[in-house]
């Protein structure tokens, strides 16, 4: 009897020894995972989280910035194809002609009416333009689309100012006066309409809106609003879970640009969900199973919410309908290559082109055609550049190119290249072939420059030189 109480002491010894270790390790892994987990969520999460919002916030600033940019890069070319159209010598030697009695005004009328339909059609985004001598219309220019919104443009009451902004319920009109001028004397006026409401619309996405108020309008959206920044040009808003960026125009107009909170912080409140998911199952995984298994376990996990961030940036880096960058890549890697420069690297060569005529082929054949001519000469450019190139969808039909090693003198030769690759492209629809073109403008770095945009305002300037001057052309500023 005592020698068999003692076998079965030895024997449940050791099953007791592992219990107690058992316990020892879920009780000190607990006490790991808990210290472990408020370190991490107080030391990592919160400063992390932080910068994050800080940086999802500064990335819609600068987007805003953007977009405020390119509508007022509209409307002063605008302005100033008015101003062009209304210094035109023939027309005014014609006036002051009529101001010398030499024509009579119906001979006035018939002389300007197709010499200014003429100007006025090279004008873009114009929809009506009226030439006025001693208050009596001489002649008149009005674009296809004028039936769609002449009866709001009637009904428009403009004043004596150079410009102005106007707003209807569905449209947004930049309207100019602009004085025909002899010798400093005014001796008659155009007034010109432009369309503003494609290019705005133009500037929106999914979650981004862009839109004109006026001032009483601007006041009642910022009524109980929380100012977050504010400078001499712009305001950044929050009101009600959505952020706004405000820009004063003109006339008491102002540009707001805005985002839900939940679209733009949407990566801050993924990463929160993904590490509180992962914690659930940590602690789960620790009850349910031994120490080894768990570790291994935890490795995959990792694995697959690496390879589940590496596909999830890679979407955000391309464009879904080109494959090629899109545009929050574009700016984050045009920032990179601008700091890169302004730390001694060679500047890269930065192209920016769109599709000639673009809106009429929409409007011809439709957006899925129109989404199948973005596609084809995005394909073509793609095949014509090197590897190590990069080509991002900047927006709509709006490409920008940034070529590193491509120095200044063969920048205009390599452009040529891709407009006689794109030239060369047969779409075929169902009703007909569209062969596009390309205006490329070309731009790079300057010691001057404060940031990037100003080298891609300064090739989007050049690309509207190469369409003023015929289109399917490049130009280098």
């Amino acid at each position: 009897m005592e020698e068999d109480l003692k076998g079965r002491y030895k024997l449940m010894k050791p099953n007791f020894s592992v219990q107690a270790f058992s316990r020892r390790v879920i009780i000190t892994l607990t006490i790991l995972i808990t210290v472990s987990t408020a370190a991490i969520f107080l030391l990592i999460y919160l400063p992390l989280n932080t910068e994050l919002k800080k940086s999802l916030i500064g990335n819609f600033n600068q987007l805003s910035y953007i977009r405020y940019s390119s509508l007022q890069s509209i409307m002063d070319r605008s302005f100033e194809g008015a101003r062009s159209l209304s210094s035109r010598t023939v027309i005014r030697d014609a006036i002051l002609d009529y101001k010398d009695e030499k024509f009579d005004l119906e001979a006035l009328k018939r002389f300007t009416q197709s010499k200014y339909e003429d100007g006025a059609g090279a004008l873009d985004y114009l929809l009506k333009a009226e030439r006025f001598v001693d208050e009596d219309l001489i002649a008149r220019y009005t674009s296809e689309i004028y039936d769609e919104h002449c009866t709001v443009l009637d009904q428009l009451k403009v004043s004596g100012e150079e410009s102005a902004l106007c707003l209807t319920d569905n449209y947004e009109y930049f309207v100019v006066r602009s004085s025909i001028l002899s010798q400093g004397r005014v001796i008659g006026y155009d007034l010109l309409f432009f369309n503003l409401s494609g290019q705005i619309h133009s500037l929106c996405t999914e979650t981004i809106k862009s839109e004109l108020l006026y001032q009483d309008k601007f006041e009642d959206l910022i009524s109980g609003a929380n100012i977050l920044q504010k400078n001499d040009i712009s305001s950044l808003i929050y009101k009600d879970g959505i952020y706004y960026h405000e820009f004063y125009l003109q006339g008491g107009v102002h540009f707001i640009i805005s985002q839900n909170e939940v679209s733009l912080l949407e990566p801050v409140y993924r990463l929160s969900k993904q590490m509180l998911l992962a914690g659930i199952g940590v602690l789960l995984l620790f009850a349910l199973g031994v120490y080894f298994f768990i570790v291994r376990h935890a490795r995959n996990e990792m694995e697959d919410n690496c390879t589940s961030l590496s596909d999830a940036i890679s979407e955000v880096n391309t464009d879904s309908l080109t494959k090629t960058g899109s545009r929050r890549f574009g700016e984050e890697f045009l920032s990179v290559s601008f700091e890169r420069f302004k730390m001694g690297e060679q500047s890269p060569a930065i192209l920016l082109f769109d599709i000639d005529s673009f809106k009429m082929i929409n409007d011809l054949h439709g957006h899925s055609v129109g989404d199948l001519v973005i596609r084809s000469v995005a394909e073509t450019v793609q095949k014509s550049i090197r590897a190590g190139d990069v080509l991002l969808r900047w927006g709509g039909d709006e490409f920008i190119g940034v070529f590193s090693g491509l120095n200044k003198d063969d920048a205009i030769a390599f452009a040529k290249k891709l407009l006689y690759a794109v030239s060369n492209l047969n779409i075929d629809t169902d009703t007909d072939i569209i062969r596009p073109t390309i205006s490329i403008g070309i731009s790079y770095f300057l010691a001057e420059d404060h940031s990037f945009i100003d080298a891609t305002n300064r090739a989007d300037s050049a690309m509207y030189q190469s369409k003023s001057e015929g289109r399917n052309r490049v130009h280098k500023l």
